[in-house]
Parts: C-alpha cells; structure tokens; sequence
C-alpha cells in the first residue's frame, strides 16, 4: 500500500502538479487502492474496503449500512433457507449460461470503452424521453396515456415484424431475453439486435413517462444488446461484451457505478473474476459519459420521472 500510495506521488510530482494537496491526497489513496486490489485479487473488495476504511461517509455510513446489512442477510433467509426449511424459490434476475471466455485483451478495451460510452449517451436518451413524455401527459392524461400505449404497441408490432421474432422479448422488463441472450448470443443477428434496441429503447422511454415499467432491468437488456450487435467487431469478444453491457447499462441508468460494477460481477458468475478490469472500466466510463451528456441537455436538473417497481411490466 506505502509503494503504490508513493509511486502515485512521485508521477504527480514527476508532472508538475502537485501544487494541490487535495489533489495529490486523492492521487496517493488511488495508488494506494491499486495496492489493495492486487492484494485482494479484484477492484470491487478495494473500493469497498476504502468506502468503509476511509469513512467516506463519516458516522451516517456505520448508522445506515449496519441495519441495513443485518436486514439484508434476514430477509434473504426467506429465499435461501434455514435449516431443513428450503425457502421460497423467485423468479431472481441470474444467468445460468455464459459464453465461455478468455482475458480481456487490448481488442476488447480498444472497442469496449466506445461502446460503454455508447450505452450510455442511448440509456440517458431513453431516459430523456421519459422526461418528454411525462412533461407531454400531464395535459390532457387519459387521451394522451392511450395514444403512448399505441406507440409502445406500435414499436412491438414493429421488433416482432422485422426480425420474425416474439415481441415479447421488447415488450418485457427483460430478465427472461437477457438470459437467453447470454445463453446463445449468436441466435441474434446484429440486425435482430440492432432493431432490439431501437423499438424496445422508444417503447421503454415511452412507457417511463406514461405507463408502468421499470427503470433498471430493460435498460441493462438494452445496454448487453448493444454490446452484443458489437461484439461482432474484430477482436472484442462475446463474454466481455455481455460482461461489460451490463455494467455500462446499470452504471447509466442508476449513477452508482460501484453497484453496476458488482451487478455485473454477480451475474457473470464465474467469469466475472477475467472480466473484472473491464467490468469496471465500463462502469466508470458510462457513468463518466452519462454525467458530461445530461450535463449538456436543455432543463438538466428538471425532476425525473416516476418509474413504477421494477416488477412492473
């Protein structure tokens, strides 16, 4: 941890700016943490280990993650069992099959890092339509509540009629096509992705401003589409575009890339360890992207709209 904290050091100083002490703190506790996560053997256990080592959040982190941790682990007894009492199985958001995978290599980071940009300058559109829509049905509700049915409805008609598919796989939250998605990625053509993303992206805007459906799950759906019609690009592979669709997807539409980042860890199961740096990367350039692009957009700051559970449909 003293060598990577000292080496961050010395290239600020070798740079010429370490003028800034604040600066050059938050410098020497990243090298530090690139220490930590060598130790460790991942970047996820530093970042958590240094949230809660630093005090990031003072007194309030230790009142609210305590009872929280402790209701977690109670609740989730419900669903994993106790004893000879088995539990309640749910319908839990998992990928049971991955493509198998190797590292990431320099082809993946060349071509991953745009695409997780990618992700999220359509998830924060998507988004922003929302926000139109919502603006669009205070006025006149009931006339206008019926007409965004019609184009969500519009939009399936449409994915099911270009690609011969099911149009349950745009109308859905997305659970169920993200894991036969990662099952057999090449039963998609990149056209069939492409068109994926087009009409469940509108319908899913439409739907946040004016009808029931959730925020999360469709956009991660829509964030491993886009990858996937990329992962036909030379040298980036299937496992590292699921991996990191994932996380750019989840890192743009809540703006927690920590979380996004083990979201993505959880479902790639046991290739998440090869795909971890850029698992990360993507979190952090999607958020990065998400930041600068609402940044830039007419009435940034306007209060989002009210998305219903994420159960809802």
């Amino acid at each position: 941890m003293a060598v990577g904290s000292g080496l961050a050091l010395l290239a600020v100083r070798r740079a010429g700016v370490a003028a800034d002490p604040r600066a050059s703190a938050i410098l020497a506790t990243a090298g530090s943490t690139a220490a930590i996560s060598t130790i460790l053997g991942g970047p996820l256990a530093a970042a958590v280990l240094l949230i809660e080592g630093a005090g990031l959040a003072g007194a309030q982190l230790v009142v609210l993650l305590l009872p929280c941790l402790m209701a977690s682990a109670t609740g989730a007894l419900v669903f994993t069992g106790f004893g000879q009492w088995t539990g309640l199985k749910i319908g839990a958001l998992a990928l049971d099959d991955v493509p198998p995978g190797a590292n990431p290599d320099a082809g993946d980071f060349l071509w991953g890092v745009p695409t997780a940009a990618l992700i999220a300058v359509l998830i924060t559109l998507g988004r922003e339509l929302g926000h139109r829509t919502v603006s669009w049905t205070r006025h006149r509700t009931a006339l206008r509540t019926v007409a965004c049915a019609t184009a969500v409805g519009v939009c399936l008609a449409a994915y099911a009629l270009i690609t011969g598919r099911s149009p349950a796989e745009a109308a859905l939250s997305g659970q169920a096509t993200l894991a036969r998605l990662a099952a057999d990625p090449h039963a998609w053509s990149v056209g069939a992705l492409v068109a994926l993303v087009a009409c469940k992206g509108l319908a899913w805007g439409i739907a946040l401003g004016s009808l029931r459906g959730g925020p999360i799950f469709p956009a991660v759906l829509l964030g491993t589409a886009t990858a996937m019609a990329c992962s036909g690009l030379p040298g980036f592979g299937a496992t590292p575009a699921l991996a990191l669709g994932i996380s750019a997807a989840a890192a743009a539409v809540t703006g927690l890339p920590l979380a996004s980042a083990v979201l993505a860890v959880l479902l790639m199961g046991g290739d998440a360890y090869d795909q971890m740096p850029l698992i990360v990367t993507a979190s952090v350039v999607a958020f990065v992207v998400t930041q600068l692009v609402r940044r830039t957009e007419p009435g940034a700051g306007a209060e989002p709209p009210k998305a219903a559970p994420e159960t809802a449909r």
